[in-house]
């Protein structure tokens, strides 16, 4: 059976939880409440028990800082995590083959590209100058980053 200290304790605590939007504060009436729920018969004063159990839930966060560091994440575009090796290759591949602006042999040099051959490559693969490939080429990117910006856009 609860006390009427602990009784007291506990609305004081929930009153504060509905006045507070910060996450820290909620985290550490949530800790508080449980320390109240898991002692209910001790006699001590609302006020006292209040304080005690938000001190003992402060405790215990500093704790669970010191194993596990929080760290702020640095907003590039992209989620924190492991990229497999080859991501970038494969969804660049699958653009390429899909998109349907392009025209066939300027999406055949862009997947050689993808591949990893360069201009001297494909010029003495197909017999011509490396100067008409590297031009080739420019134009080539300069459409597909054209389409790529406009295919962001609309996402």
């Amino acid at each position: 059976m609860m006390s009427d200290a602990v009784v007291t304790a506990v609305k004081i605590l929930q009153e504060r939880a509905l006045r507070s939007d910060d996450t820290y504060e909620l985290d550490r009436i949530e800790r508080a409440l449980d320390e109240l729920l898991r002692t209910p018969g001790n006699p001590a004063p609302a006020q006292h028990r209040v304080r005690s159990a938000l001190g003992h839930a402060y405790e215990a966060i500093e704790r669970r800082k010191a194993i596990a560091p929080q760290t702020e994440f640095t907003d590039h575009g992209q989620e924190p995590g492991y990229v497999e090796f080859g991501f970038q290759e494969i969804e660049m591949l699958a653009w390429i083959s899909g998109e349907p602006e392009l025209k066939e042999p300027d999406r055949a040099l862009l997947i050689d590209l993808a591949l990893g051959q360069d201009a001297e490559m494909i010029a003495e693969r197909d017999g011509l100058p490396v100067v008409r490939i590297r031009e080739r080429i420019s134009r080539c990117r300069r459409q597909a980053r054209q389409l790529r910006s406009k295919l962001d856009l609309a996402a």
